[in-house]
């Protein structure tokens, strides 16, 4: 028997109702994943989910929604180089990988943001690498498919100064004093000296090119959350220099093949009375009964306060917090509707008829799980599977 949460829309505190016990549910369960699994990525394609890379190595599987007896079942493996923090787009059926963190070939000593494009071929099982490279190393970034050929991708950290922060940690490796003052140094810098993406790239599949589509008008970020609604596009927190992060919700209208960011700006709420809204980075997102939730993540508390005192190597001292709040965009208002099953970030989203499933990812001290859980909005109540 399934195990169901369900929480109203004017429920203002993270303590959800008694479990109620059925046997017919509407939002579906899934099984869990076969390994336990963070940092990694995945989409949906024709009513199947992909999942792979990041602590799968360069495993990737997949399950059929439309089957009666749904299973994770391993496909071929990913020929590039291990990595994390890559995205995964569905493009004309086909599914792309652009991006992440890992080394630019086996005999590299230290990891990059990597450039490099790879297509698999469901109805071949197949990978082969695209002949093109992102205008920019890509970690952190995140991304969204508009149409059957075109997507969007936003965000992510500065391909030299992330290159060269690793080169120098490897450089000094051998010398303690010298390897802390690397730390440091990289650090303690306000956000404006990290240069995170803020222009915003298209991608066509279909003729395998690369374009400009604008500029975010604030800082760049890594580690967001992305959705689309119709012609809406909207940006979750994430990163605006390493160990710091923003409870900015930015939005805008995609009209005429440019991004048209709105003035107002909205933030996520206080999780709780007594605890401030540091920013999320590594949250799950997405629509159901057009309903933006978004679940988990993680910060490091009290970050914010010490930045604006400029002490910019803002989260030195503190203790990184995974989260268990789901929040909801409700009346043109951020409320918490509920809460996980357990403190959760870094796993992938993905979104199918109106339920969402949040798969993988990791817990408190950054450990792996193999969980896939399932949050669906019903009857104005969040139903959590």
């Amino acid at each position: 028997m399934n195990r169901i949460k369900k929480i109203p829309y004017s429920c203002l505190s993270v303590m959800l109702v008694s479990a109620i016990f059925t046997s017919i549910s509407f939002a579906e369960k899934l099984p869990d994943l076969p390994m336990t699994f963070k940092s990694g990525a995945g989409t949906i394609s024709e009513n199947v989910i992909y999942v792979g890379l990041g602590t799968a190595g360069k495993s990737w599987y997949k399950l059929d929604l439309n089957s009666s007896m749904k299973q994770w079942e391993k496909i071929a493996d990913f020929p590039g180089t291990q990595r994390d923090q890559a995205i995964a787009l569905t493009l004309d059926n086909d599914i792309y990988i652009i991006g992440g963190a890992g080394k630019e070939n086996e005999n590299s000593e230290t990891m990059s943001a990597l450039t490099d494009v790879y297509r698999y071929s469901p109805k071949e099982n197949k990978w082969e690498k695209i002949n093109t490279r992102a205008p920019y190393g890509l970690v952190g970034h995140t991304g969204i498919n508009i149409n059957n050929d075109q997507a969007i991708i936003i965000g992510g950290v500065n391909q030299q100064i992330f290159d060269g922060y690793f080169i120098d940690l490897n450089r000094t490796k051998s010398n303690e004093t010298e390897n802390k003052k690397v730390i440091s140094d990289y650090f303690n810098k306000p956000a404006e000296g990290y240069f995170f993406n803020r222009n915003i790239m298209e991608y066509n599949a279909k003729n395998n090119q690369w374009r400009l589509l604008g500029v975010m008008p604030f800082n760049g970020t890594a580690g967001s959350s992305l959705v689309y609604d119709g012609n809406k596009i909207t940006l979750i927190n994430g990163e605006i220099k390493p160990g710091l992060r923003t409870s900015e919700v930015q939005t805008a209208t995609l009209k005429n093949n440019q991004l048209q960011w709105n003035s107002v700006v909205q933030k996520l709420p206080d999780p709780t009375p007594n605890q401030r809204q540091d920013g999320l980075a590594g949250a799950f997102a997405g629509y159901s009964m057009h309903t933006l939730l978004v679940a988990g993540g993680a910060n490091f508390p009290g970050a914010q306060a010490n930045y604006a005192q400029q002490h910019y190597f803002a989260h030195q001292g503190l203790e990184k917090a995974w989260h268990k709040e789901i929040y909801g965009f409700i009346n043109n208002q951020w409320k918490v509707i509920g809460e996980l099953p357990l403190p959760l970030g870094y796993g992938v989203t993905v979104s199918h008829d109106n339920s969402l499933y949040l798969i993988g990812g990791e817990t408190n001290k950054g450990e792996a799980v193999n969980s896939v859980i399932t949050l669906t909005m019903k009857d104005k109540q969040l139903i959590i599977e």
